[in-house]
Parts: structure tokens; C-alpha cells; sequence
């Protein structure tokens, strides 16, 4: 952790917080060393800091948050430079002018967004072809704001073909694409293939994987990280071509509970079988895990015991602050 003076005043800093820009920025080009500094006060504007000037500071923005279409396309040669390999490895910014007389004129650099790895800390300002240096704030969002309303009128003409299912919850009316397909049903439910997951503000975080071919059938689940912060494991190839998955948020994970009625301290988890569905082809399946860690029936209290002394020792680990990229 090391000191430096900032236009934001004087700051403490981890090595790993600093973001290095090899060729500068263009009009400053001698200044290498910066940090990004998130305050709640202005969020979400950031601020890029120099590190090595302290009159040198950059309000900036993810561009998204203004023009929700907005890609970037990052070159080859770009990504080995400053060592990004996928998309993901990327975070994308863009310097704001805030004119001090007139906050409404405020515009976005689009046209050269600030481009840095998450994985190496480098960055650099990469030029676009198709976009300007300064484009309205304002009037980005209101076209952004145009965009999302076509957006849900689109996504609505979809919703409207809706079929009724009586379960345990009552007459639901759902669309295709809120269907969950088991095509090798449940153990010990193999005829049953149809489900629906069903938030209920009265029981959550517990949610309910409801059959939609059986009014009687429903199971009580829940994301297992709410249970056990450590819980992981790793899908078979065959599994992750047969629902789609081509990274970590195309699934959600979730693992029945057993509720013993007037017994609330020994509900238990199958930390054993989760479920698997995929958001992407809204297929699912119940995946047993081939590990002594997990088995069938987990005490829920025991876990969140344990899972809070993991927590406890990672947050007295952690170093204190609210910068980050």
C-alpha cells in the first residue's frame, strides 16, 4: 500500500489497483500510472486518476450506462498488447466533458474508450471509426431510452401466446420460453418434463420448481451459495454442449431442500444432485456429482454456520477500500 497525491486529494493504493497505460493517453502521454476511484457521491461517474500528476483526473463512464447498443469490437493486435484474450477480460470506459456552467451539456468520448484487462491491469485508449468525440449525454439516453421501450414492445410480442397450468401454486399462465424442459424428468419423477421456477416473496430466498403436468408435485430449492458460499463443481463436456453453455452466467444452479413440517432446525440440502438449467435453450437436469465432499441431506443451519466463518475470515484478509476497475 503506498500514498499518493491526487486531484481527489491523497489516496492509498495497492500495486495491483494500478492500472498501467504503456503509451500514455493521447495530449498526456508522459503519464503512465493511473487508478480508477469509484465515490458514492458521484457514482456512476468514476474517475481516472493519475498517479503521477495530481492536476490530472478524468471523470468517466461505462459507456452502456448512455448508449445501450454501444460495441466495441477490440482488435487482435489490441487485446495481446495489453493482454485480453475474451470479452470478458475487458472493462470498457469513456472520458466525460462536464462543462462546470452547464452540467445539461455534459458529453461522452465514444469515438476513443479507455480499454483495460482485467487480468494484467494494462490499458490503453483505442480510436473507433464509427462514433464522435463528443456525443450528447442527454440526448444518448433519451435514444437509449427509445430503444429499450422497442426492445420490451418486441419482447412483449412474444409473451402473449400464454397457456394456462393448474399447480400446487394455483392457475399460473406461462410462455413457451418460461418453461424449464427435463427431458430425462427428475429421479424418481422420470414421466414428469415440465417445470416452472416459482419466486414467492413470502418464502424467498426458497423458491419452487413447480410440475406443470402434475398440480401435486413441487420442490422446494434454492441457489446453494446462499447455503454454502464455497460450493462448486465442474460439468462434463457432453453436459455443457447438451444445454448450450458457452460461460459460467448461461446457468443457473439450484438444489432441492427437504422441509420436515414443525422441524425447522433440520432442514437439509442435496448438495449431491443440483440442478442444472440453462438460460440459453431452457433445457435442465439433475446432475449427480461424483465427489465424497457432497451428499444427499446437508443441514442448512450447519452450512450457513459454516459458510459465516468463511466469510468472516475473507473480509479480516481483504483490504479495505472502494476503488476498483
Amino acid at each position: 500500500m503506498r500514498k499518493y497525491q491526487t486531484r481527489i486529494g491523497e489516496i492509498e493504493v495497492e500495486d495491483d489497483e494500478i492500472i498501467i497505460f504503456e503509451e500514455g493517453l493521447p495530449g498526456f502521454e508522459n503519464l503512465k500510472k493511473f487508478v480508477i476511484l469509484t465515490l458514492k457521491e458521484t457514482y456512476p461517474i468514476m474517475w481516472l486518476v493519475s498517479l503521477e500528476d495530481n492536476l490530472v483526473s478524468f471523470p468517466i463512464m461505462e459507456p452502456k450506462l448512455v448508449k445501450i447498443d454501444y460495441e466495441v469490437k477490440i482488435p487482435s493486435e489490441i487485446g495481446k498488447k495489453i493482454g485480453i484474450n475474451t470479452e470478458d477480460e475487458a472493462a470498457v470506459f469513456a472520458i466525460m466533458t462536464i462543462p462546470h456552467d452547464n452540467p445539461d451539456d455534459a458529453t461522452i468520448n465514444l469515438k476513443a474508450p479507455i480499454i483495460i484487462s482485467k487480468t494484467t491491469n494494462k490499458g490503453i485508449q483505442y480510436i473507433l471509426d464509427n462514433y464522435e468525440l463528443k456525443h450528447s449525454i442527454k440526448d444518448e439516453i433519451i435514444i437509449s431510452q427509445k430503444l429499450l421501450e422497442n426492445q420490451i414492445k418486441e419482447i412483449s410480442k412474444f409473451s402473449k401466446n400464454k397457456n394456462k397450468y393448474n399447480t400446487k401454486f394455483g392457475e399460473l399462465e406461462l410462455t413457451d420460453n418460461e418453461i424449464i424442459f427435463f427431458e430425462n424428468g427428475i429421479p424418481g419423477f422420470e414421466n414428469l418434463k415440465k417445470f416452472y421456477i416459482y419466486f414467492s416473496k413470502d418464502t424467498f430466498p426458497i423458491q419452487w420448481l413447480l410440475s406443470l403436468e402434475n398440480s401435486d408435485i413441487s420442490f422446494p430449492i434454492i441457489d446453494p451459495l446462499l447455503v454454502r458460499v464455497d460450493y462448486s463443481f465442474d460439468l462434463p463436456k457432453d453436459l455443457v454442449n447438451y444445454l448450450s453453455i458457452e460461460k459460467p452466467e448461461d446457468v443457473s444452479i439450484f438444489v432441492i431442500m427437504t422441509i420436515p413440517h414443525g422441524d425447522p432446525e433440520n432442514i437439509t440440502v442435496n448438495l449431491k444432485a443440483p440442478l442444472v438449467i440453462s438460460k440459453n435453450n431452457n433445457k435442465g437436469i439433475q446432475f449427480i456429482l461424483d465427489s465424497d465432499e457432497y451428499h444427499l441431506k446437508h443441514n442448512v443451519k450447519d452450512e450457513i454456520k459454516r459458510s459465516e466463518k468463511i466469510i468472516e475470515e475473507q473480509t479480516l484478509q481483504a483490504p479495505k477500500s472502494e476503488r476498483g476497475a
